[in-house]
């Protein structure tokens, strides 16, 4: 395998470890494996995180449930997205709940759960600034009713989501209104299902945010989101690839599409046979650095399609050695928050579109 991705499940159980003390006794565990669990491969990834001790998994489509039931993990799953109408049925004879924002959805599922005569499991979202999923503050308490009294629907949580858990006064006016909600729910006699809002950020951040579950994502995978000085965090995916050919660049040769890269000096070029169709940003074009003999070199020129082309020159490297754009490689590391930075993005992304066809490899001691 030229290029492949690496996944240390050992870290992805580490990190579970350090989320569940960071979090209160009582809060349960929401793993969120959408977007092939950031990269890492979903299914091998959520088996480790099930058994690793969170009790739901929580996905972005109805597709990514079902990949998990037929892998027979049979733990909880919440899908925090769109489900068509049409899909209703599937859901149902999966046994996944699906996030509810608005009444026609509910009528619809009600109508599709009553035909086959099963009860459909919601999460209710509440939008308190994110302006996207979730009803509107102020109507929570009478659509929730509303919910309620639908046959053949069953409530098994309510939740809301920070629009930037870095702003520490918005968030906390976030919080603050999630929690006016769940005082009305109180001062209307009506008992709250399982409460969650924070994400990875938001649960180190905020403790008053941990309610009865937090929602998991990144920081399973190795990443805060935000600066840390004590990291406690293992990042679990790298990302390698091979030198499929090393040649010769005379002083003044211009490299690669647009020709946006011009040699200075007389330089050893490194072909790469990965770029963007792979998941490695065009936009780290004659930006970031990759780990050679574990040293940093830089890509010159435009990242192709499949191809990316390195600065080697001044180190010992052959056709078929191994490459490190995300990993360690000797005694250094070039990590997905380092190469968000090159690409002016986040590490979620630059996981999350790691493509699906590489080949993952999975190391579990």
């Amino acid at each position: 395998m030229v290029n492949k991705v690496e996944v240390d499940l050992n870290a992805i159980s580490h990190n579970l470890r350090v989320i569940k003390k960071n979090v209160d006794p009582d809060s349960k565990i929401i793993g969120v494996v959408k977007g092939n669990a950031y990269g890492h491969g979903l299914i091998d990834t959520a088996r480790a995180i099930w058994t690793s001790g969170a009790e739901i998994m929580a996905v972005a489509d109805l597709n990514e449930a079902v990949e998990l039931r037929v892998a027979k993990i049979r733990v909880p799953i919440i899908v925090l997205g769109f489900v068509e109408s049409s899909e209703f049925r599937r859901l149902l004879d999966f046994d996944i709940a699906m996030t509810v924002s608005d009444l026609e959805t509910a009528h619809k599922l009600s109508l599709e759960a009553k035909r086959m005569n099963k009860w459909a499991k919601i999460h209710i979202k509440v939008d308190t600034g994110m302006t996207r999923y979730g009803f509107a503050a102020q109507e929570a308490v009478e659509n929730y009713q509303k919910i309620q009294s639908l046959n053949h629907i069953k409530i098994e949580g309510i939740y809301s989501h920070f629009a930037d858990a870095s702003d520490a006064n918005f968030s906390r006016g976030q919080i603050k209104e999630f929690q006016n909600v769940l005082f009305n729910f109180q001062q209307a006699r009506i008992q709250t299902p399982m409460v969650h809002m924070a994400a990875t950020e938001g649960l180190f951040k905020y403790q008053e945010s941990h309610f009865d579950a937090v929602r998991c994502g990144l920081g399973l995978y190795g990443y805060y989101g935000f600066k840390q000085e004590m990291n406690e965090l293992q990042s679990a995916l790298e990302l390698k690839t091979k030198i499929a050919l090393i040649k010769r660049v005379s002083e003044g040769q211009t490299v690669g599409y647009r020709r946006t890269f011009t040699a200075k000096r007389s330089m050893k070029i490194a072909v790469l046979p990965i770029g963007y169709a792979d998941g490695y940003p065009r936009s780290l074009s004659n930006v970031a650095e990759v780990l050679v003999d574990g040293k940093r070199a830089k890509v010159v020129g435009r990242i192709c399609m499949n191809a990316t082309m390195v600065d080697v020159t001044g180190l010992k490297c052959f056709q078929g050695d191994e490459v490190v754009l995300i990993g360690h490689q000797g005694s250094d590391k070039v990590d997905a928050d380092e190469v968000a930075k090159w690409a002016d993005t986040n590490s979620h992304e630059i996981l999350s579109r790691i493509s699906p066809i590489l080949p993952r490899e999975y190391h579990f001691k």
